[in-house]
Formats: structure tokens, sequence, C-alpha cells
């Protein structure tokens, strides 16, 4: 009787064994592999989105020499508002430390990335009788936006090589005229009622550029450490350019005189 009863009590016992352990280990593995994803997935995602290293180039554009003379042009057309004549600067130059205006600084590279914030309406004013500012600089997406600010009207006339880009009438107090810059590349701005009205406007596929304010200075930030061509554009001067080494997490500082670089050359 104690043998039968250990054989009912012990083959039960036996036939459940093998299924748990079963269970438990299968069970065990489910759990390894989803510990296992998990390290994978928050172990990766910071290599995944980590920041390449970036730093902020800074300088100067600077007129070396005497500065070329403003020029003077007759005006055959609403002479009354405009004067019977009016000046067109060459360059402008700061008195004091003789940095450029206007002067077109930008960076490029293959590492430079291409995604960028939405950036607000660039604006082209007809300002008594002149294109204010005379050059602007966009990226490819951007909103340009034409103004008249005079009241006489214009007509801005914006082409790219042969192709027109936007031809339109500006009438006094008339709403602003908006269009997207498609491709990268200098425009050329004109007011066909005003012959000797010009401008620029250009446009870049990525963020990396800047103009130069009054003092010559300009600022570009974000920019990928290593080594970068810097071009610098002025629709007078021309074109020069200069290699640039930006430090992670840091400045580079540079300074570039118009027009002592025998090199540079007009675009």
């Amino acid at each position: 009787m104690i043998r039968d009863h250990a054989q009912k009590t012990n083959r039960p016992y036996a036939s459940r064994d093998p299924d748990s352990r079963e269970r438990k280990g299968t069970h065990h593995m489910k759990m390894l592999l989803v510990i296992t994803a998990l390290c994978l997935l928050f172990g990766e995602a910071p290599l995944l989105h980590a920041e390449s290293p970036t730093g902020k180039l800074t300088g100067r554009i600077i007129y070396t020499g005497q500065a070329p003379l403003d020029h003077a042009v007759e005006v055959a057309r609403d002479s009354s508002f405009c004067g019977a004549s009016i000046m067109v600067p060459s360059v402008t130059v700061h008195p004091k430390t003789r940095g450029l205006e206007g002067a077109v600084v930008s960076v490029e590279s293959d590492s430079l990335p291409t995604a960028d914030s939405p950036r607000p309406p660039l604006v082209l004013t007809n300002n008594h009788c002149a294109f204010s500012p005379r050059t602007v600089a966009g990226q490819v997406g951007q909103q340009l936006e034409i103004r008249n600010d005079d009241p006489i009207m214009h007509n801005t006339h914006i082409s790219m090589g042969p192709r027109t880009f936007v031809n339109v009438a500006m009438i006094p107090a008339s709403r602003p005229v908006g269009k997207p810059l498609k491709q990268p590349g200098i425009y050329s701005v004109k007011c066909d009622a005003h012959k000797f009205m010009h401008g620029n406007v250009i446009a870049f596929s990525h963020p990396f550029f800047s103009i130069t304010d009054e003092t010559g200075a300009f600022e570009i930030a974000n920019l990928p450490a290593g080594e970068h061509l810097v071009t610098i554009w002025h629709d007078t001067l021309g074109t020069y350019q200069q290699t640039v080494t930006i430090p992670a997490h840091g400045d580079a500082t540079m300074s570039i005189e118009y027009p002592i670089h025998a090199d540079a050359k007009k675009k």
C-alpha cells in the first residue's frame, strides 16, 4: 500500500515538472528578448540623435584704399519725386571700421546639413527710387516680399539670366507681392520704369550665409566643425574665396580685405 501510494503521488509530480520547466524557460526567454530590445532601443537612440559638434564663424569684410566715388544718373521719369538726378553708390564703406556694407558671405561644404527652421519673409522695398536693401539674401523656399513705399509706380522685374522670376507693377499704396525663391543663384533686380534702379537677390540651398552690416561685420552660426570654403560676393567688387577651419563648440574669426586680393573676380 505504501508502494502504491508512492506511485500515485509521484506520477502526477513527474508529469507536471517538464511542462512547468518549459513554461518557465519560455517566460524567461521572452523577458530576455524584451530586455534586449529595450537595451538596444534606449542604448542606440542617443547615438542616432546625437548632434555633431558645431561652431560659429564671425568676421569683417574691409575695403582698403580709396573707395570709388558714387556716380550721378539723370532721372528722365518722375523727377518731381526722385529728383533731377540720383546718386548711385558703388560701395558703402564705414568711415571708422572701413567695413564694407552689403557683402554676401556664404559657406560651402559637402558636410553641411540642408534642413533648417522656416525663415521670415525676405523684404525688398522700392524706397525713394531705389531698392532697399540693394542686396538681400535668402534660402530656397523662403518667401520674397516686394513692397512699394513711394507715391509713384514702380515696376519690379526680377530675373536669373534670361528667365524672369517675377515682373510686377507696384502702384502706390499697393499690397506687398510675395513669391517663394525657387532655385539657388543670383537674381538681378531692376525697375523697367526707372532704369537707374538696380538690386540683387541671392538665394542659397542652405542656411549658412550672412550679409555684412554697416560696419562690415558678419556672423554665421551652427557650422559643422572642420574645414569649409568661404565665398564673399559683392555686386560691384566681385567674388573672393578663402578656406576656414571651424573648431568644435568654438568660434573662428576671419578678416577679408577688398580689393587687395588679385584673384578677386567680378561675377
